[in-house]
């Protein structure tokens, strides 16, 4: 894999490179033309935006700055040979290189500086960690004289100059290949950054800007720095991040900029940018604090939004659902009513046919309403799960006594109901839960338990129901001595349409509705099982 990945002409474009170029040179000229005013050493732009561009393009800027930085020894006629030339024309592009390898791998060219994160880590590794060779050259090869304190003020004003020119270009402009003309296009990378066409917070950024021109004219800016730091930090909170660094951006121009263009028509200037080592300390940190509040405030914003968004997605989704929901209960209903209206018509014309044949009872008619009930009780478990499956829970008291005795009058159609022997003894028979739903759960089971009793003489078939309360639940156990089920199938007993044994003779929606039932009353349904010998389920749900 290539380590060093470089943008091809073809994508960019021929004349990509010369137009680089010529933007380093341009910025190379603009710091060469303040050479005469002795605060000027504190603004030099190729480095910064030798940065900006090795993020966009890739490693192969680096040569155009080795280039430039030639360019701008000569310019400004360093003292020694080609062999110093060289040499301290290795810095810029070191630095820029250094930039670029340190955080080449979250790509800020196509990103920018996106959340909190990617802002911190770029504004280390991609600014303050390449800054620090700046001082190396400063103290060894520049007119410094080994001065610590100008080699710390020249330092802080390249990360200054780095920090407030490379941040806003990387996080607002983007290049894009159109032909072979290099172009900057505007996006706003996730964020919201334009309200009616116009940057949010503009009107704020305009009036920020008359207060700090009034602020330029009227107090010191060595005594008064902070008052800046101030007024950023409460358009970081208000604005976010876009605004606070083209705020931050035009403290820059009207502090270090405009104060040297303005002197640079004197003969006889002075120093009007600050030259104190605490005064860009403080403007430093201010400059970077403010960007975070802001970039802090935009990551929060836009969270904010995004959560809006999917709050008003899921409400939209609820309401199809709920609509859905709605169409597919009266379609069950509908369907149900159309199926049990003509097997009840079923049953009656059986019921007619035996009366009008007493002496002769054909086996066939036993056959029908055999098959009629079991097309019935499976309209019945469809609605019961339709039903459990929508039913919002709904506390209310139960006795559980009148409930199971409910529920076993309901199942006295079922084959061999009056040969078990129902035995019980339930404890705290009333409590408060939600009766449909462990009504549909115990009924279930108890059918279940009726249906798989085993067809021996020599066994009184029976059925047990036990309840107890214990730390905040209660308990209801059933159990019987019927057939059991066998390994293979225990694990699947619960699902959809499955059936436990060969002889089921069940839907297999039985213990699915029960579990399903039990769940939605946060509760929880256990069992043990031996095959031959017969099963125990125990339900059990907070109270």
């Amino acid at each position: 894999m290539n380590r060093f990945p470089k943008s091809s002409d073809s994508e960019w474009g021929n004349w990509t490179w010369p137009i680089l170029m010529i933007i380093l040179i341009i910025s190379s000229l603009f710091s060469y033309s303040l050479k005469n005013l002795s605060s000027s050493f504190l603004l030099y732009l190729p480095t910064s935006i030798g940065i900006v561009m090795v993020h966009w393009f890739g490693v192969r800027v680096v040569p155009l700055a080795f280039l430039n930085s030639i360019f701008t020894l000569i310019l400004w006629q360093a003292p020694g040979g080609w062999e110093k030339v060289f040499l301290l024309s290795t810095r810029e592009p070191l630095v820029v290189f250094v930039s670029w390898l340190l955080s080449k791998r979250h790509d800020y060219g196509s990103k920018g500086v996106s959340d909190s994160t990617s802002f911190i880590r770029f504004t280390l590794l991609g600014i303050f960690i390449p800054n620090l060779i700046n001082p190396l050259y400063t103290y060894h090869y520049s007119f410094i004289d080994g001065n610590i304190e100008r080699v710390t003020l020249l330092w802080l004003s390249d990360f200054i100059t780095m920090f407030l020119v490379s941040i806003p270009l990387l996080h607002f402009f983007r290049p894009t290949p159109h032909g072979k003309i290099f172009k900057l296009q505007l996006e706003d990378h996730g964020e919201v950054h334009l309200a009616n066409g116009k940057l949010i917070g503009s009107k704020e950024l305009m009036a920020t800007t008359m207060l700090f021109v009034g602020l330029s004219y009227l107090v010191d800016f060595d005594k008064y720095w902070f008052l800046y730091g101030i007024v950023a930090s409460m358009v970081a909170v208000r604005n976010g991040f876009p605004t606070v660094i083209l705020t931050n951006l035009v403290i820059f121009v009207l502090n270090y900029i405009l104060p040297l263009l303005k002197l640079g028509s004197l003969k006889h200037g002075s120093i009007v940018t600050s030259q104190l080592l605490s005064v860009h300390l403080g403007m430093g940190t201010m400059f970077f604090a403010a960007s975070l509040i802001g970039r802090a405030i935009s990551c929060q914003r836009k969270t904010e939004s995004k959560l809006i968004e999917q709050k008003n997605q899921v409400e939209k989704t609820n309401e199809k659902l709920s609509k859905a929901n709605h169409e597919m209960d009266r379609f069950v209903y509908s369907v149900s009513h159309d199926i049990s209206s003509p097997l009840k018509s079923i049953k009656g014309l059986i019921a007619i046919s035996r009366l009008e044949s007493e002496k002769e009872n054909p086996s066939y008619l036993n056959h029908i309403e055999a098959s009629v009930q079991k097309l019935e009780d499976f309209v019945g478990e469809v609605l019961d799960h339709s039903r459990t499956n929508r039913k919002e829970v709904q506390l209310e008291d139960v006795n559980l006594k009148e409930l199971t005795e409910d529920i076993t009058e309901n199942l006295k159609y079922l084959e061999n109901f009056n040969t078990i022997r129902f035995t019980t003894e339930l404890t705290d028979q009333s409590f408060q839960t939600d009766k449909f739903l462990i009504k549909a759960a115990l009924g279930n089971l108890l059918s279940n338990a009726i249906k798989y009793q085993r067809k021996r003489t020599d066994q009184i078939q029976e059925i047990k129901i036990k309840s107890w309360p214990n730390g905040g639940n209660m308990h209801i156990r059933i159990s019987d001595n019927g057939e059991g089920i066998d390994t293979p199938y225990q694990d699947k007993i619960f699902e959809m349409f499955y059936r436990g044994t060969t002889n089921s003779t069940g839907s297999g929606l039985g213990l699915f509705i029960a579990k399903e039932a039990v769940e939605k009353l946060k509760g929880k349904i256990e069992f043990t099982t031996e095959y031959g010998v017969g099963s125990e389920f125990t339900i059990s749900i907070p109270v």
